[in-house]
């Protein structure tokens, strides 16, 4: 019974992580304007999403490699800070 427990629990927190993941949650905490660009920053830097989405992928800041294959997240976090 406690596996049943502790594997729901698992399923629950999964999908709690996917569910926040947008760039208030994730993003702004370091583009912050102080240890990364803010998003007036990046507004002003990134004409449209796939620019964004690109340069994302491309950094080479180890506090990006988390980031690096997932571009669908990065593409809803472009879409939020107003790219198309």
């Amino acid at each position: 019974m406690k596996k049943v427990i502790v594997l729901a629990l698992i399923v629950v927190f999964a999908f709690a992580t996917v569910a926040m993941a947008g760039y208030d949650d994730k993003c702004a905490k370091c583009h912050n304007g102080k240890t990364s660009p803010d998003k007036a920053k990046m507004l002003e830097k990134f004409k449209t999403a796939d620019d964004f989405v690109k340069a994302a992928q491309a950094s080479k800041s180890p506090m990006m490699k988390s980031f690096l294959d997932k571009g669908d997240e990065l593409k809803a976090a472009a879409g939020e800070i107003g790219l198309k």
